[in-house]
C-alpha cells in the first residue's frame, strides 16, 4: 500500500547516463524535504553493480530507498527492432506496469536529463481520475509528429520525458500490450519512438499540465509566437512566462543551447544543473564533445544570435545543397 507521503520516482538508464541519474536524486532530495521518503525505481540496462552502489551513496536510507530492475532484455521484450536513433533505454518506461510493484498506484517518470529545481507536491497529487498520464504539451517542430502516429493536427501531445503515471489503470487496461501491439503495427518504426506510441494509444485520456513541470529547451530559445505558430493547441504566454521564472522540473532536451555536460553549452539554466552535478560523485566529470555536425552548430548559432529570417533563409539553403 503507497504512503501518500512518499515519492515514487521511475528513471530509465544505462552506463552512459548513471551520472545523470545521481544529479535527478540529488536534486530531488534538496528541493523537496516535505515527502517522507522518496522511493527510485531505476530500470537498468547493462548498468554495473559499482555504478549502481555509487547511484545509491546519493540517496540516504532516512531519506529513502533504491530499487532497481534489470532491463538488459528489453530488445527481447520489444519483440522487434527499433532504430537506434534513441537510447532503447527511453523504450522501458512502456513496460513499467509489469516491472514494478503491484502495489504502486502511480508513479513520476522522469528522463535523465533532468534537475528538480522547485517543490513537485502538486504535480504528484494531481487527480489522475479518468486518465492514463497527466504530462507537459511538447514543442514540435511539425505536425507530422502527430499525423505519423494518427492524431489530428490539434490534438494534445505531451513530452514523454516527465509524466505522471497512473499504474493501476495502465494494469487494469494491459497498456503494456497496447504500446507493444502499436509498435508492432508500425513495424518498430514510431516517430518519437516511445513517446509517439504513448501519445497514439493515450489520446483522449492525457491530462495536460503546467508547463513548470518540464520545461524543454525549447521553451527558453524559442520566441512565444514561434511556439505558437507551430503548435496548437499551446499555453498561454502568462502560463510559458511562469514556467521560465519558476521551473519546477528543468528538461535539459537537445537542442540550440546544447546541454550543461557538453563542451561550449549556452544553456541559460546550466548552473542549476552544475550546482547538484557538483555534489555527486561524478563531480570533476570532463565535458563531453558536442557531437553535433557542423551544419547544425551553424543554424544554432543563427538561431540563437541573428534575425529569424535569416535562420530560415540558410535553412533553405542547406536544403538546396542537398
Amino acid at each position: 500500500m503507497m504512503n501518500e507521503k512518499d515519492l515514487h520516482v521511475v528513471l530509465a538508464t544505462d552506463n552512459n547516463y548513471a551520472e545523470f541519474v545521481a544529479v535527478v536524486i540529488v536534486s530531488l532530495l534538496q528541493t523537496n524535504p516535505q515527502f517522507e521518503s522518496i522511493h527510485v525505481h531505476l530500470l537498468a540496462n547493462g548498468v554495473s553493480d559499482a555504478t549502481v552502489q555509487k547511484i545509491q551513496r546519493h540517496l540516504p536510507q532516512e531519506r529513502g530507498q533504491l530499487h532497481v530492475y534489470d532491463i538488459s532484455d528489453l530488445e527481447q521484450r520489444l519483440g522487434i527492432q527499433v532504430p537506434n536513433t534513441i537510447a532503447i533505454s527511453a523504450y522501458a518506461r512502456l513496460f513499467m506496469a509489469s516491472l514494478l510493484p503491484a502495489d504502486l498506484d502511480r508513479v513520476l517518470y522522469l528522463d535523465c536529463d533532468i534537475v528538480v529545481s522547485d517543490n513537485i507536491i502538486e504535480f504528484w497529487n494531481t487527480n489522475l481520475d479518468g486518465f492514463l498520464v497527466a504530462g507537459v504539451l511538447d514543442t514540435l517542430y511539425s505536425v507530422t509528429a502527430k499525423t505519423d502516429v494518427g492524431l489530428s493536427t490539434d490534438a494534445p501531445y505531451v513530452n514523454s520525458g516527465v509524466l505522471l503515471i497512473n499504474l493501476k489503470s495502465w494494469r487494469e487496461e494491459n497498456m503494456q500490450q497496447c504500446f507493444l501491439d502499436f509498435l508492432l503495427s508500425h513495424n518498430g518504426h514510431v516517430t518519437h519512438h516511445d513517446q509517439g506510441i504513448i501519445n497514439a494509444t493515450c489520446h483522449g485520456r492525457m491530462q495536460v499540465i503546467r508547463p513548470r513541470y518540464n520545461l524543454a529547451s525549447n521553451y527558453l530559445s524559442h520566441p512565444y509566437k514561434l511556439l505558437t505558430s507551430m503548435n496548437n493547441p499551446f499555453y498561454s504566454e502568462g502560463e510559458v512566462e511562469e514556467a521560465k521564472k519558476h521551473p519546477a522540473i528543468i528538461h535539459f532536451t537537445e537542442g540550440f543551447y546544447n546541454r550543461p555536460w557538453v563542451k561550449n553549452s549556452k544553456h541559460p539554466l546550466a548552473e542549476r544543473f552544475n550546482y547538484f552535478h557538483k555534489q555527486t560523485e561524478w563531480d570533476g566529470t570532463p565535458l563531453r564533445p558536442d557531437k553535433r555536425s557542423l551544419a547544425m552548430r551553424i543554424l544554432s548559432w543563427e538561431f540563437l544570435n541573428l534575425p529569424l529570417w535569416m535562420y530560415n533563409a540558410t535553412q533553405q539553403l542547406m536544403r538546396l545543397i542537398k
